[in-house]
């Protein structure tokens, strides 16, 4: 077995982990820690015998071990019953159970609060299991990764996320998001059956999330060429795009529940949780249109409004991208100017008062600040190596222009999946002026190098500009309409 498009089920994790191996440059990547990935209709009935292997594994006396359950408050129902009941009557059977709910009815945050309960709920745990969706998985892998990776079960119900299968953690820090290493699970358990029965709209939602695969390794790669990310590998690209498909073809029916396209969502959103793992950063998979949805979590986050699911703000922000790398071709072709580098000063007062508008308290703009400025002393360091890039542009070029698809493009794959396509199909409170509050100021809010922080230096990425930009993205999506 040479090649990822030698596997034909991606859930055989010991295939993966001999292509990764023999890959150029294996050494580069983070073994894969995941042992067992089941998407399948009865993956749940399954749960006593995974959690029995892991206690096992784990040189831990299997019969009478103390498992803890951590959940939400979101009643999960499996072809109406309640799930979560079903799998802790399935673990009593030979284990010592208990069910710690984090939260109330209100939405479940994964910030300090939350992981410091969670911390201590599972403290005395021979084995976690988790239900539910990414929010609780990434508080779960947080607080066994505290307590000395206590062997970790994920029940994944939804497949709105790519997080269940990855090593790392979707966390607020001072209200913001921020990824930080936390651990792979042990065993990822999807049961399709649930999963086609989640409301409609936490799956398109996922099929949001899949299209930041088509654009965020271009910005990924566009910060290895200037020197300012140095976890560029190829190999997590590639078993991305073998797993991935036509999303044409299964993105169809994900709006009716389609079992078929259903469990095809899952394994691309597993996939691409390995891909990030193996790869050592979210960078693969998180370009422009994460940090855009981030900065929409921060202004709702702020003004006390509904948390958006994250992947639907991927999936539209995801036209903000490819719009954006369509600016940086047509400028660069009518010839650059040079590289306008504003002082520290100049820039830590745009960056703080770009987030006085959300948040007036500054916390927020100090802690974005923390992030660009760190970004920035990196920019200028590799200044030398990043104007000889853009030298000879006209060779990098075509690498880009050949891997990026148009805003139409994905805008039609988003309407084929009855994925929202348009900001204000994002919720009452995504209004023009909250859209491009987003847009103009997402390179702002952490330390990730992208498209748009280029097309800032060249001083392209002024309010005319973005105007351009969601422009063009909304036209495509009225085109498609």
């Amino acid at each position: 077995m040479t090649s990822f498009l030698d596997i034909s089920d991606p859930t055989d994790l010991d295939s993966l982990r001999l292509v990764i191996a023999a890959a150029p440059g294996a050494d580069e990547l983070v073994p894969l820690g995941l042992r067992l990935l089941d998407i399948s209709p009865l993956a749940t009935d399954r749960i006593s015998e995974v959690v029995g292997e892991e206690l096992r594994l784990a040189g831990r006396v299997s019969a009478g071990a103390k498992v803890i359950i951590l959940v939400d408050s979101t009643t999960i129902l499996r072809d109406g019953e309640d799930l979560k009941a079903k799998i802790a009557d399935l673990l009593v059977e030979n284990f010592s159970v208990e069910t710690y709910v984090l939260g109330d009815d209100a939405h479940l945050l994964a910030n300090e609060a939350s992981l410091d309960l969670a911390t201590e709920a599972v403290r005395s745990a021979e084995c976690v299991v988790t239900i539910g969706g990414g929010t609780i998985t990434d508080i779960g892998k947080v607080a066994t990764n505290r307590n000395g990776d206590i062997p970790l079960v994920v029940v994944q119900t939804a497949a709105s996320v790519d997080g269940f299968t990855d090593n790392v953690s979707v966390i607020l820090k001072n209200g913001v998001k921020r990824t930080v290493p936390s651990r792979w699970p042990n065993a990822v358990l999807a049961d399709t059956v649930t999963i086609a029965g989640a409301p409609r709209a936490m799956n398109t939602a996922g099929f949001g999330e899949v299209l930041s695969l088509y654009t965020a390794p271009a910005d990924w790669y566009l910060a290895s060429l200037f020197g300012l990310d140095s976890t560029f590998h190829e190999t997590p690209r590639d078993l991305l795009l073998a797993f991935a498909g036509d999303v044409s073809e299964w993105g169809n029916g994900l709006s009716d529940g389609d079992s078929a396209s259903v469990e095809q969502l899952t394994r691309v959103l597993a996939i691409r949780g390995i891909g990030t793992g193996v790869a050592g950063t979210t960078a693969c998979l998180s370009g422009v249109e994460h940090v855009i949805s981030h900065m929409l979590d921060m202004y709702s986050g702020s003004h006390h409004l509904p948390i958006g699911l994250h992947g639907a703000q991927v999936g539209v922000a995801s036209l903000i991208g490819a719009a954006a790398w369509q600016l940086l071709f047509e400028r660069l072709g009518e010839g650059a100017p040079a590289l306008d580098f504003p002082t520290d000063d100049e820039l830590e007062l745009r960056v703080r008062s770009a987030f006085d508008w959300c948040d007036p308290t500054g916390e927020k703009g100090a802690e974005c600040w923390a992030g660009y400025s760190a970004k920035l002393a990196d920019w200028r360091e590799n200044k030398p190596r990043a104007l000889a890039v853009l030298q000879d542009w006209k060779d990098y070029e075509p690498v880009f222009s050949g891997s990026l698809p148009t805003p139409d493009t994905l805008s039609s794959g988003l309407r084929i999946a009855g994925a929202p396509s348009q900001p204000a199909q994002l919720g009452e409170w995504v209004t023009a002026d909250v859209w491009k509050w987003a847009v103009l100021n997402c390179l702002f809010m952490r330390d990730r190098f992208t498209v748009v922080d280029l097309l800032f230096f060249y001083g392209w990425w002024t309010a005319e500009d973005v105007d351009l930009v969601i422009a063009r993205a909304a036209s495509a999506s009225v085109a498609e309409g």
